[in-house]
């Protein structure tokens, strides 16, 4: 090899920056790889400590367990410190977004909101160096690393995109609230404060009843005494339940939409990897990604049972099945099954079992027929499949 050709090798490698930065912030690396490793030893340190911390806050534990806590405590801080810096010193290989300058980008980096949660988790450790005695907001900030989580749980990940998505109709619904909560502590103090001046003598003080009140909570430590007071709490306690409903409903709306969109892109990602679906053209991937939902099942799974009524078939994305009705059979990535009971309406004739954990696309009776009936090419390919297997197996579907 010569000269050229080895400096030309050698630059085509990643650098020690950027394969941190491979490790450290891909989220989605494949299952076995060491960034894969990595992320569930920091989620086990993270749920042992916030665990610690709060085992520690119980009064007369004994003393070994207290020197144990302490010596998790600093293990999960040294590994978290060095995620830390690692994380800081390598974001500046991440050369598509605003943190690619050496100085100017990792400070936009230690001002975000993952990085700030990075150094929360870190902080508390050093804080008692400086101040040995127990301090009841250091051991609070060493619980808030559960938030750490975020970054590695992909439910809480769906949940952050929600409330940034849904922030402008959050803020809108609070700020209507709190107009709401203000009017009905003025109207309280107006009719009660007469009355009872140690509960509603003014409105910062009625607001306490206010907040009980639309919070449905109603503690029941101060109530009005009047009939036009009653009256109005009972408005304000049936808004408070409406008023409730609200922010619910968005963020109800907004997780339902998320998860459509990841279960769109999983559906789009499989369809693309299954052969009787390259023929598809772009604007029936939309179609095919509503219809058919995902399914992930494990080695020695029953699909399907002989006798059973047909109600869906597969497609299989990745792994085996073994297809048992008279001469057996076995099913590899790219082939379906499942069909002929759904063409001819008919029980079950075969038992269909995972010999290896399997990746599939289902597809239910009702959306079966009415996707053959808008795609013929998709029709004519799995009819003649479904023929040749029923004669291979003597009928099996």
């Amino acid at each position: 090899m010569s000269g050229r050709e080895s400096v030309r090798t050698s630059d085509a490698r990643p650098g020690l920056r950027a394969r941190v930065f491979e490790i450290l912030m891909d989220d989605d690396g494949e299952e076995g790889c060491l960034g894969y490793w990595l992320r569930r030893l920091i989620v086990l340190l993270i749920l042992a400590s916030v665990a610690g911390a709060v085992v520690e806050s119980l009064p007369g534990i004994p003393p070994w367990s207290r020197a144990l806590l302490r010596h998790l405590e600093v293990v999960a801080v040294a590994l978290f410190t060095v995620e830390y810096l690692a994380r800081l010193w390598a974001i500046v290989e991440d050369r598509g977004s605003r943190f690619c300058h050496p100085l100017w980008g990792r400070l936009r980096y230690a001002v975000t909101p993952a990085a700030l949660i990075d150094l929360i988790a870190i902080l508390p450790f050093y804080l008692s160096l400086l101040s040995p005695g127990s301090l009841v907001v250091l051991r609070l900030l060493r619980v808030l690393r559960i938030l750490k989580l975020v970054r590695y749980s992909r439910t809480l990940s769906i949940f952050e995109v929600v409330l940034i998505n849904e922030r402008h109709a959050l803020g809108l619904a609070l700020g209507v609230m709190a107009v709401l909560l203000l009017i009905s502590a003025s109207i309280m103090h107006a009719v009660e404060g007469t009355v009872q001046p140690e509960a509603f003598g003014s409105i910062p003080a009625a607001m306490w009843w206010a907040v009980a009140t639309l919070t449905t909570v109603g503690y029941g430590d101060v109530v009005p005494a009047t009939s036009p007071g009653r009256l109005v709490a009972s408005f304000v306690a049936m808004l408070g339940i409406g008023m409730f409903a609200l922010p619910t409903a968005i963020l109800g709306a907004g997780l339902m939409q998320e998860l459509q969109k990841r279960h769109f892109a999983t559906a789009a990602t499989l369809i693309a990897r299954v052969p009787i679906f390259r023929h598809v053209a772009p604007h029936q991937l939309a179609e095919l990604a509503g219809l058919l939902k995902p399914r992930e099942v494990p080695a020695g799974y029953t699909l399907i049972r002989r006798g059973e009524r047909g109600d869906a078939m597969y497609f299989l994305v990745e792994g085996e099945v073994l297809v048992r009705r008279g001469r057996r059979r076995t099913l590899r990535s790219g082939a379906f099954f499942g069909e002929l009971a759904l063409l001819e309406g008919r029980p079950r004739r075969a038992t269909v079992v995972t010999l290896t954990p399997c990746r599939l696309l289902e597809l239910q009776a009702r959306d079966f027929h009415r996707l053959l009936a808008g795609d013929g090419e998709l029709r004519r390919h799995i009819l003649e499949e479904a023929h040749k297997r029923s004669a291979a197996l003597d009928g099996t579907d």
